[in-house]
């Protein structure tokens, strides 16, 4: 695989587990350094069979799976000297322990820079290694809380809820897999490298999936705050089933003849398709109440079939056992099994999120405890610092320069493959997105200060475009055609997300590619998988989102199974885009040849629910929503709290809290002025309390409706527990003293006096300060694509222009 020959030592828990499970699926060997006793995934409940064991929790089972282990206790100056010895032969270092921990045990980043000169470290923590609040502590319920997503997640006048698969966790951990692919291609390509040091908190890798939902613009421009349920949608079909769906406005006419089809009287015309529009009124839309219509009429799979015969944008909402009996997941093998003969079982597994190449990903069963024990006797001896020449001075690693040279051209249209290479041009490489005027990406329409839609200025726009070039063509023409393919035969890497076979249409397939530039890395990002039911079907995250399970486990009984306000499928992909075009390229450095990537957004975000899934398939029933509830923790949820803002009645106020075990319940009674609450019966031990779960929220959102959220959350956390005030877009950009570097302002030439907020990349590298690029004009970089780049003269490029080529 493409990493082969790379070693990661991770050490840690929850919140880099998933990123060490994909390297390993892409072929690093990932040694997994535990503490006796386990890691902490390896105690977290549920468990197979309801029996606690290090061996047989569904979360260890799944995430830790292609890993080694092996057992070392860092607070013995032995175990420390083999720890050493085996960070001494290693590439990387992914770890999640509380800041300062390492250095406590003489593994400070310098200590570990003498042992490895050009290691990579990434550090992921609750709020970064150099914030204000480095020292606080949260689980995924927390970050999500701090970072926004919870906020935008639910019924519109319900409690926020969690998403379920704790997606906080995931962000992190996946922004780390594309961070490590972006420092290893970096080393590899940088002459004597220095140690990177990557900074990556849960808080920030959660900030940016609310991008879209919550894009800082619309505080900053137009005072307005995203509330719930955000982008998330699910609608109630005749049968009580769920759909997700979109009405486009180049669809309107088809919908209407839908409509027209079921005798659904609508009272509109072709005149009246700006009611489709995402920002068109909600409340007395008719487009809204013809689609009520058509579902109250329908069974949930009938109007699926009727929304693809219009070619509207849909899925339906699945459970696993619907997933199950779904042609489309059975068709691409999505779901297979794993023995593990120490448990005597097979184990239902899902594709792993990166399985994208025509070398497929193999799952080997996770590693018992300290399975791989002899490993530490292959180890080298410790060098000594004196043998560790030039270790502190080699050159500085910039993060802007991680991927210099690097060129890619990029179709990307929305949301997903934009922001991977968005991703990739943040980190050096040159981007060159080919649009047009005549038929704009939809991005190119949203609205900038002036509440009016604008090419240059949209908010969203500027986020995930930031850094790249624009060349604006019209593919259409042969002459636009051939200049493009010109282009593809300087880059590297293609990246596109139409739908299966739309690139060959255009005469731009793999094979038309690859006659172009034999060694060109071409990288697919279709919705639903290239070949089955859905293949050719349109499709946004959301709608993914709701087709891929997820929903199903997140919210609270009874509520509509609405997922998350986020479209989530369109913020985990372009991490994984980035980490599959990276192992690509170096698996074409070692070959000499590209490769055609097939990374399925749906794949992407099933795979993230796999310790679900296998337990799914253990007990043979549907895992319940998470109604902000995780075993292992009581109290844990959201409460409701007072806002600071008292001249905003508008705003509700919330806390998210999480608990667990005794001692931390003592101190959360001690911290709410209620020490009897402690010993209370209904809740005197974590078993008690979890069957007590709903008089125990009841007292405490009582307890904490009157407090202000942020200082019962500061109180809280001096208290040793974790919490945090549930924030919204004010919130962010106003208040929480984490995030004011996370975000940066530029501007554009248009509108040189007018700041647009962007998001910052969440991975940084330590001691460094990273600014990012605006996004380009519509078309501003075309002259020097073909006539810098392509070397066409001017008589040449006028022509292109007089023929409207160049658009």
């Amino acid at each position: 695989m493409s990493l082969a020959g790379v070693r990661i030592v991770e050490l840690g828990g929850r919140s880099v587990s998933l990123a060490g499970r994909l390297l390993a699926d892409l072929g690093a060997e990932v040694v997994l350094v535990e503490p006796p006793g386990g890691a902490a995934l390896r105690q977290d409940a549920p468990y197979l069979d309801d029996e606690p064991g290090t061996e047989r929790g569904f979360g260890h089972l799944y995430l830790n799976a292609n890993k080694r282990s092996v057992v070392l206790d860092l607070d013995d100056a032995d175990d420390r000297d083999r720890f050493a010895a085996l960070l001494a032969t290693a590439d990387a270092l992914l770890e999640a322990t509380p800041v300062g921990w390492l250095a406590e045990r003489d593994l400070s980043p310098e200590r570990l820079r003498e042992l490895r000169p050009g290691l990579i470290q990434c550090s992921v923590t609750p709020f970064g290694l150099t914030t204000p609040w480095r020292a606080r502590r949260a689980n995924d319920l927390i970050a999500g809380a701090a970072g926004g997503l919870i906020q935008v997640s639910g019924e519109p006048r319900g409690t926020p809820v969690q998403g379920g698969a704790q997606p906080s966790y995931c962000m992190a951990s996946l922004a780390a897999t594309s961070a490590i692919c972006i420092a290893l291609h970096q080393r590899e390509h940088t002459p004597d490298p220095p140690g990177i040091h990557i900074d990556l908190s849960l808080q920030e890798a959660t900030v940016l999936s609310v991008m879209q939902t919550a894009n800082p613009s619309i505080w900053q421009w137009h005072k307005r705050i995203p509330t719930r349920p955000g982008l998330s949608t699910a609608m109630a079909c005749k049968d009580g089933k769920y759909v997700g769906h979109l009405v486009r406005p180049d669809r309107f006419d088809a919908f209407l003849a839908w409509a027209d089809a079921l005798g659904i009287d609508h009272g509109m015309t072709s005149e009246d398709w700006r009611w489709a529009r995402l920002d068109a009124p909600r409340k007395d839309n008719p487009v809204a109440e013809t689609t009520l219509a058509i579902a109250a009429a329908v069974t949930r799979d009938e109007f699926v079939a009727g929304a693809l015969e219009a070619d509207i944008v849909c899925l339906p909402v699945l459970d696993f056992p619907d997933l199950e009996r779904e042609p489309q997941f059975s068709e691409n093998q999505q779901f297979f099994s794993v023995r593990h003969d120490q448990l005597d079982r097979e184990l239902g597994f899902v594709r792993s999120p990166i399985d994208a190449f025509d070398d497929p990903v193999h799952v080997r069963r996770a590693p018992l405890l300290g399975e791989d024990q002899a490993l530490l006797d292959q180890l080298p001896d410790v060098p000594s610092a004196a043998a560790a020449v030039g270790a502190g001075d080699r050159p500085e690693a910039r993060p802007e320069r991680a991927l210099a040279g690097l060129r890619v051209v990029d179709f990307g249209w929305v949301l997903a493959a934009p922001i991977g290479t968005r991703i990739l041009a943040s980190f050096g490489a040159e981007v060159i997105r080919v649009e047009s005027s005549t038929k704009p990406d939809s991005m190119r329409s949203q609205i900038g200060p002036d509440g009016k839609p604008d090419p240059d200025l949209g908010g969203l726009y500027n986020v995930i475009n930031a850094g790249k070039k624009s060349l604006a063509v019209d593919l259409s023409t042969p002459a636009g055609l051939e200049l493009v393919k010109d282009l593809i035969a300087t880059a590297d890497v293609v990246v596109n997300n139409f739908r299966p076979g739309a690139l060959d249409r255009m005469g731009l397939g793999y094979d038309a590619l690859r006659a172009l530039k034999p060694d060109i890395v071409l990288l697919n990002l279709p919705g639903a998988h290239r070949q089955g039911p859905w293949a050719r079907r349109p499709s946004m995250g959301n709608i993914l989102m709701a087709a891929s399970g997820f929903n199903m486990l997140t919210g609270f009984p009874g509520e509509r199974p609405r997922g998350v306000g986020i479209p989530y499928p369109d913020f985990t992909s372009p991490h994984l885009l980035v980490a599959a075009i990276l192992s690509a390229l170096r698996e074409r450095r070692a070959s000499g040849r590209g490769q055609q990537i097939h990374l399925t957004q749906l794949t992407g975000v099933l795979g993230l629910l796999g310790a679900e899934w296998m337990r799914y398939k253990a007990t043979g029933e549907q895992p319940p929503r998470n109604a902000n509830r995780d075993p292992n923790f009581a109290p844990h949820g959201v409460y409701p709290a007072q806002a600071p803002h008292p001249d905003d009645p508008a705003r509700d106020a919330w806390i998210a809290i999480a608990v667990r075990g005794e001692a931390q319940w003592r101190a959360l009674c001690t911290a709410l002025d209620a020490p009897e609450m402690s010993t209370d019966e209904r809740f005197a031990t974590h078993a008690v309390r979890k069957r007590n779960e709903d008089a125990l929220d009841a007292w405490l959102g009582a307890a904490t409706a009157r407090r202000d959220k942020w200082r019962l959350a500061d109180e809280l956390q001096a208290a040793g527990l974790m919490a945090a005030a549930v924030e919204d877009l004010r919130d962010m950009l106003e208040i929480d003293p984490q995030l004011p570097d996370h975000y940066q302002q530029v501007r554009q030439p248009v509108a040189p006096n007018t700041d647009i907020p962007i998001d910052r990349e969440a991975a940084r590298w330590l001691g460094t300060q990273h600014d990012l690029e605006r996004a380009p004009g519509l078309g501003e970089h075309s002259q020097w694509v073909v006539q810098e780049l392509l070397g066409r003269s001017d008589e040449e490029f006028g022509q292109l222009l007089l023929d409207n080529v160049i658009t």
